[in-house]
């Protein structure tokens, strides 16, 4: 029943051509105002930032999903379905599985997608740092993700949903313009990023699975 679950909610995904418009968004902006600015001030001013733009876009894209998430209980709330699937012989937790592993790889690869171009793109950037970037982008969609169907669950709208979801993206945001030359400065430090990310996923992970079960 849990890859029956997982089936019907990634075909739904591919159903609807609108959620994939905002994982279209994030390089689009950023490969215009890189080429603004280096149109308007020379190369020059990119040297030495093609890692922090690579990591910059793998975490962008981590919010993106956020009405995915949003539509996995909200929009099933809305929908006056979420009681009707809670008394199906599906079991709670194969049904929560089920929807949270069907929105997870969105935001993942398509951050993965994205940096694999952009490093195509720049071969300055080094395998040390390229793997530093990837590490971070993964973090974040993790953490994203996990918020985001904690918060799909507590909101009784799609829109309630998306919208607080998207408010992840101005820690996110600070988070890598404030401490990226320290992210970059071990290999150590994505390692254990990452680590930290998969903890506090895991808690917010079993709350929301709390919070479904006994609703």
């Amino acid at each position: 029943m849990f890859f029956h679950v997982l089936k019907h909610e990634l075909r739904l995904v591919f159903r609807e051509p609108r959620f994939w418009i905002p994982f279209i968004i994030p390089p689009v902006i950023l490969a215009a105002s890189q080429a603004i600015a280096v149109g308007r001030y020379g190369g020059a001013i990119m040297e030495g930032m093609e890692s922090y733009m690579m990591l910059m876009l793998g975490c962008l894209m981590a919010p993106m999903g956020a009405p995915l998430a949003a539509d996995s209980f909200a929009g099933e709330r809305e929908r006056n379905s979420l009681e009707l699937l809670q008394l199906s012989p599906v079991k709670p937790a194969q049904l929560f599985w089920g929807k949270l592993l069907a929105v997870l790889p969105f935001p993942v690869v398509f951050a993965l997608l994205a940096q694999g171009i952009y490093w195509a793109v720049h071969p300055s950037i080094t395998g040390a740092s390229a793997a530093a970037a990837i590490l971070g982008a993964i973090s974040a969609c993790l953490l994203v993700n996990a918020f985001s169907l904690l918060l799909s669950l507590r909101a009784k709208t799609v829109r309630a949903a998306t919208q607080s979801s998207l408010f992840l993206i101005i820690p996110l945001l600070f988070a890598v313009q404030f401490a990226h030359d320290f992210f970059f400065a071990s290999p150590f430090i994505p390692f254990l990023t990452l680590g930290m990310a998969c903890l506090i996923c895991v808690v917010v992970t079993a709350l929301s699975l709390r919070h479904f079960c006994a609703a």
